[in-house]
């Protein structure tokens, strides 16, 4: 059973939460649904009950910042179609529902397809069975092949449904639908935040074409220095109230140990607070930050801690800079309503014996992801440690990530108008790695196949996994958005480079 991370607070989340500006409520997606059909030579009654029907199912798969947008009883008419249309435009709908109530008209499916090919409204049809024995009273199903007809002819993307009232799968694609082109709508003309002004040094898939993330998600990308959010640190936190959620990171029964400086932990806790801020009062859905290496040369400190803290706020944080990441961050934080928590990690383990993977990153995973019975050590960087334990920095958070069902995915580079994505079981493993770690166990492919197809394709070394079995979620919102989705390559553990795509 998949765990409810929602229920789950960060090691000093409320403190934070106390500081720092609140986050601006995600808005309100308004969903046409317009039920369709032909009263001369079918059964009207019918159609108009199995029509209330179905509002109060697709009803039943909105959240709560969803609003629907319905009339009466079916259409019957291009008239009434184009007028509802408009009428539900002027509303502010954002995605569309056609319910086949029966058989149609086909001059009314032409209008339905001319207006949506001059508007950015992902469209879903659904229809299903009716009662047979008898006179066709209907003909639901020859009606949605009719209409899907003209819209494919008339080049028009759309979504289609074929299942009962009622049913459990029928609320699984309803919901599907409707969560991933909300996360569209709410996405679209949203602001992600570089903080650190470019990518780290030579890591050259972590930058992308910001016309292709405007072109694909609707998203603009600012970018500030680390000196604006260093002094926003120093100008709206006081160092007693800093040392205040300090005090409360170092007194927490999930703190195993602690082999920082006092000075580290300050600044990287109030970098957090700045971070969270920022974001938030300037209405950021997202943030990639640059650890290194002005972190480290310049101020003296380790940034994945501080990433960690501000997760744990529910704002996604790319390590590194990495936009591709970050997208893939966002784009699940929207389609789960913030219950995938999407953390950066690298692919840095394969044991194809047992047909595992092991994700790994230095240390700045949200701690709500820490595996329960366990606790975190509070340590410096340790690559860094690598190289000199003397001269390394903090604060990074260490530990095992949590079990259960993952998604791991990745916009990639140049232009994220490609993905890999597959599912998988996080699985209990040993800490292969210092920093912070989980090993997946792959649903549908092998480790062979994700390993040959990461490098047959020369992917991105940075992956984003997201808690739960979000793939069918992800490719739905992907076909929306115009993303075009990688296949797997053979299980092998050898191969050759597959081209890129290099058109946006």
């Amino acid at each position: 059973m998949s765990i409810d991370f929602t229920q789950r607070q960060g090691v000093v989340e409320q403190a934070m939460s106390e500081l720092v500006s609140p986050r601006t409520a995600r808005k309100d997606v308004p969903v046409g649904f317009i039920g369709i059909g032909f009263e001369l030579h079918f059964d009207w009654a019918k159609a108009k009950q199995s029509y209330t029907q179905a509002v109060g199912d697709v009803k039943g798969v909105f959240s709560e910042y969803n609003s629907m947008l319905a009339e009466e009883e079916p259409i019957q008419t291009k008239d009434d179609m184009l007028k509802l249309l408009n009428a539900y435009r002027a509303q502010g709908m954002q995605a569309l529902v056609v319910y086949q109530a029966s058989y149609i008209s086909g001059d009314m499916a032409l209008a339905l397809a001319t207006w949506l090919a001059e508007h950015d409204v992902p469209v879903l049809s659904w229809s299903h069975t009716e009662t047979t024995g008898g006179s066709l009273t209907a003909n639901r199903l020859c009606g949605q092949n009719f209409l899907l007809n003209i819209l494919s002819s008339m080049d028009v993307r759309y979504s289609w449904i074929f299942e009962e009232p009622g049913a459990d799968s029928l609320g699984e694609s309803l919901g599907r639908f409707i969560d991933a082109v909300s996360a569209k709508a709410r996405l679209k003309h949203a602001k992600i935040l570089m903080v650190g002004g470019m990518r780290v040094p030579g890591f050259y898939d972590c930058e992308l074409n910001e016309m292709s993330i405007a072109k694909h998600f609707g998203l603009a990308v600012d970018r500030i220095d680390m000196q604006t959010i260093w002094k926003h640190g120093e100008e709206n936190f006081a160092e007693a109230q800093v040392n205040a959620v300090v005090d409360k990171l170092l007194s927490s029964p999930s703190v195993a140990g602690n082999g920082v400086s006092d000075n580290e932990l300050f600044l990287s806790v109030r970098l957090a607070l700045a971070i969270a801020d920022y974001a938030n009062s300037n209405e950021y859905v997202g943030v990639a930050l640059k650890n290194w290496p002005e972190l480290f040369d310049n101020y003296g400190i380790a940034g994945d801690g501080a990433g960690a803290l501000v997760q744990d706020l529910g704002i996604p944080v790319a390590d590194e800079s990495d936009m591709g990441a970050l997208l893939t961050m966002v784009a699940f934080n929207e389609l789960t309503m913030s219950k995938g928590l999407p953390t950066l990690m690298d692919f840095s383990f394969v044991d194809h014996a047992n047909n595992k993977v092991g994700m790994w990153h230095c240390g700045g995973t949200s701690t709500k992801l820490m595996r329960e019975g366990t606790q975190f050590e509070i340590r410096n960087h340790s690559i860094l440690d690598n190289y000199d334990p003397e001269d390394s920095y903090g604060m990074l958070f260490e530990f095992l990530q949590e079990l259960g069902p993952v998604t791991i995915a990745k916009y990639q580079y140049p232009h994220a108008s490609t993905i890999f994505a597959f599912e998988g079981e996080l699985v209990d493993s040993p800490m292969r790695y210092r920093g912070c770690y989980g090993e997946v166990a792959p649903k549908e492919l092998c480790s062979k196949q994700i390993a040959g197809s990461v490098m047959n394709y020369g992917m991105d070394h940075h992956w984003v996994m997201a808690r739960g079995e979000l793939l069918e979620l992800l490719r739905e919102f992907n076909f929306w958005v115009g993303i075009e989705e990688l296949a797997p390559t053979e299980a092998k553990t050898s191969g050759r480079s597959i081209p890129k795509k290099m058109d946006f």
